[in-house]
């Protein structure tokens, strides 16, 4: 049965669940909404009580909350982790990987700014550089510890478990944004190399595709990874 994914053409909170998917060889598909009517209408669905986007649609089920879809998805798949303390590190490292992008997200975009057909503030002030200067002081001070975390093939042994999704795309959207972050953790960006020669995952690593590269931000993002 196919999956279907609604969420933006861009990586973001998207691109864990698509690389879940094509790792599992999963018939899925994108659903992308076009307009800001189009996604207020499929946000607001009466079977969603809290919609949000990404949120995935599995027969009947309907899925919201990126974290939870991987969860879901890893149980589903037997990406799991077996035993109740690799759980809990799993969890850890779910969070502390999803609070370092919640900083990257800070980071790009303007709160302040008009969006469509919310007003802009008149007094708020977005300091960009400000905030990735921020980002990359906690982000060299949580690479290393990863790359003392990062010993064995995959997070928790030689198969990936659910949250591997999730911390290479983030890592990876990281390390594109603050490079200099990543300088000299070699568990870490060898971690990073690895999990782009998994099966099934390598020929979209090496498609013409991804490497024309893709949004991480949206557009108007100050910074989107793109252009």
């Amino acid at each position: 049965m196919t999956i279907k994914l609604t969420y933006w053409s861009i990586r973001g909170l998207g691109e864990p669940i698509r690389h879940l998917l094509r790792y599992q060889n999963q018939e899925w598909e994108d659903n992308t909404p076009t307009t800001h009517r189009e996604y207020i209408s499929q946000r607001d669905q009466d079977d969603l009580p809290f919609g949000n986007l990404p949120f995935i649609q599995d027969g009947d089920k309907k899925i919201t909350q990126s974290i939870t879809i991987m969860r879901y998805l890893g149980r589903k798949f037997g990406l799991f982790p077996e035993y109740p303390e690799d759980l809990v590190f799993c969890e850890i490292v779910e969070q502390e990987i999803y609070d370092l992008r919640n900083r990257l997200t800070a980071a790009c975009y303007d709160p302040y700014k008009r969006m469509g057909p919310f007003p802009g503030s008149e007094v708020g002030v977005f300091d960009h550089e400000y905030l990735k200067g921020s980002l990359r002081k906690r982000l060299t001070e949580r690479v290393k510890k990863f790359d003392k975390t990062l010993t064995k093939t995959f997070l928790l042994g030689d198969s990936p478990v659910y949250v591997d999704f999730l911390l290479f795309e983030y890592l990876d959207q990281l390390r594109l944004f603050l490079p200099e972050a990543f300088e000299g953790s070699t568990n870490v960006l060898s971690y990073i190399v690895r999990f782009k020669e998994l099966p099934n995952l390598k020929p979209w690593f090496e498609s013409e595709e991804y490497n024309r590269g893709n949004y991480i931000n949206a557009p108007h993002a100050v910074w989107n990874g793109k252009d």
